[in-house]
């Protein structure tokens, strides 16, 4: 059996969105070889706390057919046309890879691999930046008090677990379904429980998309239903890291919050029946802001965390994601 190794070597070790990655691969072969296809493969992929995703292949063949004994060399270039760009976190990493692996009959694949840098490019215009650094995220700015009929979903965690309780299948699992459907139920209802007071409440952000050293609104109105005191009302932006790690009953969620601004909307007081609040705060997405990012159970997340602090009774809470592009 033939030995065969695989080197990939690349011009540079950081690039910009826009720019054009160029290598080789070299092919060391000691006796001659069949080779059904050479192929390089440009690709991200994601490692830390969470399973790994991988996405953004893009596969060029260089050769096919038989080797003879001797060193061989294949020049490469793919244009780098679209994020994500690499990012070093807590708990949640992305790299650029360019992989290279010779299908040999009968034999393991031998293969090669190196690794870059993908930057951000500040010399495009803004519409060229929005359009390279654009992915498939969908806006998520629905109300926790829209979720329908997915509020009566926790209530099957519940008969479950009273089941399992009073059949003496389990007790212990019983009891835990019971309390984690009665915690989640609760969450689900708990924004619907405070309007009842504080009326409909209505928060908005000015877009969805935004750039690093961008300033934006972040508006919150209602108007209550009775006189109510409140002990606060805030506006948080929140950056976040999340992964999830294993899956089915061994899936586990890693979240670190890498950035945290909190502004007060409302100070403790009283507020007067069918007199309507209306607050308004203004953010900057920081300078060194990351891309948001979603893939497979990895996600850098940027969102505005709206609350109302009530006391002695259920609070008001919603979370209105944006994305920011890099």
């Amino acid at each position: 059996m033939s030995k065969c190794d695989i080197t990939v070597t690349a011009e540079k070790t950081h690039y910009k969105i826009g720019d054009t990655v160029t290598g080789e691969v070299k092919v060391q072969i000691d006796k001659e070889c069949k080779c059904d296809g050479l192929t390089i493969e440009k690709y991200w992929q994601t490692h830390g706390k969470g399973n790994r995703s991988r996405g953004c292949h893009d596969t060029e063949t260089l050769f096919s057919g038989v080797w003879q004994p001797g060193a061989y060399a294949y020049p490469f270039s793919f244009k780098l046309e679209e994020g994500p760009l690499s990012y070093h976190g807590h708990i949640l990493n992305i790299d650029w890879y360019l992989k290279a692996k010779a299908d040999i009959p009968w034999s393991l694949d031998p293969s090669g691999e190196v690794d870059f840098i993908l930057e951000k490019n500040d010399e495009v215009d803004s519409d060229e930046r929005d359009y390279l650094y654009r992915n498939s995220l969908d806006k998520k700015q629905v109300s926790i008090n829209d979720k329908g009929w997915w509020k009566l979903f926790p209530l099957i965690f519940v008969i479950i677990g009273i089941t399992f309780v009073y059949t003496g299948e389990s007790f212990f699992i019983g009891t835990i379904f019971s309390i984690v459907g009665s915690i989640i139920f609760y969450k689900m209802i708990q924004s619907s429980l405070a309007e009842r007071k504080l009326g409909e409440v209505t928060c908005t952000v000015d877009k969805e998309d935004y750039f690093p050293g961008d300033y934006f609104n972040a508006t919150i109105k209602f108007t209550p239903r009775d006189k109510i005191n409140i002990h606060t009302i805030t506006a948080k932006l929140s950056g976040e890291e999340i992964s999830v790690s294993g899956s089915g009953t061994n899936k586990t969620t890693h979240r670190h919050r890498f950035f945290e601004e909190t502004m007060e909307l409302l100070q403790k007081g009283e507020l007067s029946k069918n007199f309507p609040v209306n607050r308004k705060c203004q953010f900057m997405i920081p300078e060194n802001a990351p891309a948001s990012f979603e893939a497979s159970d990895n996600d850098i997340k940027w969102s505005v965390i709206f609350e109302v602090d009530i006391p002695r009774w259920p609070d008001w809470y919603n979370d209105i994601s944006i994305r920011v592009l890099n």
